[in-house]
């Protein structure tokens, strides 16, 4: 369920989608936080930031999702 958001990298609404469960593991070990039910990602193949429902900016830093191998 892919949804229009502003993505703070792009600086500009782009789509998002909810993370898979690779990417659930991958976020929770690169941010250390226990629950990352609520992040979404920039659907953009040269961003791909991650951000939550609520927060376009929830880290000091932008963190990006590697692209798959």
């Amino acid at each position: 369920m892919p949804r229009t958001m502003w993505c703070d990298t792009c600086k500009s609404d782009e789509t998002h989608r909810p993370l898979n469960d690779a990417e659930k593991k991958w976020a929770r070990d690169r941010t250390a936080r226990k629950y990352v039910g609520d992040f979404w990602l920039c659907t953009k193949p040269a961003c791909r930031n991650l951000r939550t429902g609520g927060n376009k900016r929830p880290f000091p830093a932008p963190v990006r999702l590697p692209v798959p191998e």
